[in-house]
C-alpha cells in the first residue's frame, strides 16, 4: 500500500512540473492579446501560438536571455492593420518598439507609458489619429521618438521636454497644431523635427505665434503632467495672485472683444488656409486659344501664378541642368531669388491629359524623406511641366559618374568583375579610394539589390518600393536624409 501511495505523489508531481513547463509566459500571454487587436492579412504572425512555452522564437520578438522577458518588437513592412493594444503597457522591459510601414489606426494608448524600459518608439508610416500621450514624458531612457507621416493632431505635450536622454525626435508629416513649447529638451530640435505640420509655430520653426493683426495667438497647449510644478515655481502671495487674476480678466475681457469683433475674418482666414493645400489657377496664354493650368501641392506657391507661369515660359537652354529620356531639367529663379527645379516633358511621351493630371494628384499626395517634394506641375500649349524643390548639391549623375575627361569610366566588363573581386576580399579595387571606411557587408548589400533591379527577366526586378524597403533594412539609418526639407535656395 506505501508503494503505491508513492507512486501516485511521483506521477503527480512529474504532471504537475511538466504542464508547468510548458506554460505560456505572461509577456507571451501579453503578446497575444496585442495580436488579437491587429489585422494580420498576411499570417506573418501565423507562429504567435499560445501552445508554446516561450515567445523568444516568435516572428520580430526577441527577449532576455536570462529571464525570457520580452526586449523589443519589430515588425515593419508586414502591412498590418488594426490597432495598437492598451496591454502593450504591460511588457515592463520592453526596450524597443517597432512598427513603422504598415496600416495601423486607432490611438496611441495611454499605456504605453508603462513601458518604463523603452528606449526607441517607431511608429512611423501609419495612420495614427488622435494626440500624442500626455504622459509620455514618464518614459525616462526614451531615446528616439518617431511618430512621423501619420494622422496625428492636436498639441505638443510638453511634457517631451522631460525626455533628457531623447537625441533623435521626428513628428513631421501630422497636423498638429498650436506652440511648440520651448521647454527642456525640446528647445534643442529644429524645423527638421517638425516639417510638414502647418498650424505650428514657435521658435523651433521660425514661425512666431501671432495671428495677422499682431495680436499674440490663443494657441492649445497639450495637458502636461506636472509641468507647471517642476518647471515653474508654484507657491506666490496671495496680493500677488490677486493681482495677476485681474491682470488677466483684464486682458482676457479686451481679448474677447477683438475676436468677436474680427469672428468673420478669423473664419474666412482659416477657410483659405484649408483651400491654400490644393489650389488650381487658370491663366489665358496671350495669342493662344488654348489656356495654360497650374496645379500646386503641399499648399500654395508664396508667387502669384502670372508670376509663375512667366517665368516657366521664359525658361530657355541657359536654364538647363539636366536631361533624361522623358524631358529636360530647368532651374528656375523667382524674383526674390527662390529657387525650383522644373522638368520639361515633351508632348510625344505623354497620355490623356486626365490620366496625366490624376497620376500626379497621387503623387503630389505623397511626402517622405527619400523623395524630392513635387509642389506642383503646370499644363501649357507645348510642353507639361513639373515644378520640384531644387536640391542645390547636385544631381545623381554627379555622384555616381566621373565627369573628367582624364579619369578613364570603368566600362561593363569590368564592372561585372566587381562581385569576383568583393569574394576575394580585393575591397580596395572596388570602391573608390577616397571612401576610406566603407563597409564590405554594405558594399555587398547595395550589389545585390543592384543585380536584382538589372534582373533578366523584368518580372523578377522589384518595385520602387521593395528597393527602398532593401535598403532601409540592409543599409539606411532611421535619420532622415538631408535633403528633406523643402526650403527653397536663396542667392
Amino acid at each position: 500500500m506505501g508503494v503505491l501511495l508513492w507512486l501516485f505523489s511521483v506521477i503527480s508531481a512529474a504532471t504537475l512540473l511538466s504542464s508547468g513547463s510548458f506554460a505560456l509566459t505572461q509577456d507571451g500571454l501579453t503578446l497575444l492579446e496585442v495580436k488579437s487587436t491587429l489585422n494580420d492579412t498576411k499570417n506573418y504572425l501565423g507562429n504567435w501560438l499560445p501552445t508554446d512555452d516561450s515567445p523568444c522564437g516568435w516572428t520580430g520578438i526577441s527577449c532576455y536571455p536570462n529571464d525570457q522577458r520580452v526586449r523589443s518588437i519589430n515588425l515593419p513592412y508586414m502591412q498590418l492593420g488594426g490597432t495598437i493594444s492598451p496591454s502593450i503597457g504591460k511588457l515592463s522591459g520592453l526596450q524597443r518598439l517597432a512598427m513603422h510601414q504598415n496600416s495601423l489606426h486607432g490611438l496611441i494608448p495611454n499605456e504605453i507609458a508603462n513601458c518604463s524600459e523603452l528606449r526607441a518608439l517607431y511608429l512611423r508610416a501609419n495612420y495614427l489619429q488622435g494626440g500624442i500621450p500626455s504622459n509620455i514624458g514618464n518614459l525616462s531612457f526614451l531615446t528616439i521618438l518617431d511618430l512621423s507621416s501619420n494622422s496625428l493632431k492636436g498639441a505638443i505635450p510638453s511634457s517631451i521636454g522631460r525626455l533628457t536622454r531623447l537625441h533623435y525626435l521626428n513628428l513631421s508629416t501630422n497636423f498638429f497644431s498650436g506652440e511648440i513649447p520651448d521647454i527642456g529638451v525640446l528647445s534643442t530640435f529644429g524645423n527638421k523635427s517638425f516639417i510638414g505640420n502647418l498650424d505650428l509655430c514657435g521658435r523651433q520653426v521660425h514661425k512666431p505665434c501671432r495671428t495677422s493683426l499682431g495680436f499674440p495667438a490663443v494657441l492649445p497647449h497639450a495637458e502636461s503632467d506636472e509641468v507647471s510644478g517642476k518647471f515653474f515655481p508654484t507657491k506666490r502671495s496671495s496680493h500677488y495672485i490677486k493681482g495677476v487674476l485681474i491682470g488677466a480678466m483684464s486682458t482676457m475681457a479686451l481679448v474677447l472683444v477683438v475676436l468677436l469683433a474680427f469672428l468673420w475674418i478669423c473664419l474666412l482666414s482659416k477657410k483659405e488656409r484649408a483651400a491654400k493645400r490644393y489650389t488650381e489657377v487658370k491663366k489665358q496664354v496671350q495669342q493662344q486659344d488654348i489656356s495654360a493650368k497650374l496645379i500646386t501641392f503641399h499648399g500654395d506657391l508664396p508667387y502669384p501664378s502670372c508670376e509663375i507661369i512667366e517665368k516657366l515660359e521664359s525658361l530657355d537652354e541657359e536654364d538647363v541642368v539636366g536631361s533624361g529620356g522623358f524631358g529636360t531639367v530647368y532651374r528656375m529663379v523667382m524674383n526674390d531669388c527662390g529657387t525650383f527645379a522644373v522638368k520639361r516633358i515633351d508632348r510625344s511621351r505623354e497620355g490623356s491629359d486626365q490620366v496625366f493630371e490624376r497620376e500626379l494628384e497621387i503623387l503630389g499626395s505623397i511626402k517622405h524623406i527619400n523623395l524630392v517634394n513635387l509642389r506642383g506641375y503646370c499644363r501649357l500649349p507645348a510642353s507639361k511641366l513639373l515644378i520640384y524643390d531644387y536640391l542645390a548639391m547636385g544631381s545623381l549623375d554627379d555622384f555616381l559618374h566621373e565627369h573628367n575627361e582624364e579619369e578613364r569610366r570603368l566600362n561593363w566588363s569590368a564592372r561585372l568583375k566587381m562581385n569576383t573581386l568583393l569574394s576575394e576580399n580585393r575591397l580596395e579595387d572596388v570602391v573608390d579610394r577616397r571612401c576610406s571606411d566603407a563597409d564590405l557587408e554594405t558594399v555587398e548589400a547595395i550589389l545585390e539589390i543592384a543585380a536584382k533591379c538589372t534582373d533578366a527577366n523584368p518580372e523578377d526586378r522589384p518595385t520602387m518600393s521593395q528597393v527602398l524597403q532593401m535598403l532601409e533594412q540592409e543599409v539606411m539609418s532611421p535619420c532622415p536624409s538631408d535633403f528633406y526639407e523643402s526650403h527653397s535656395d536663396y542667392c
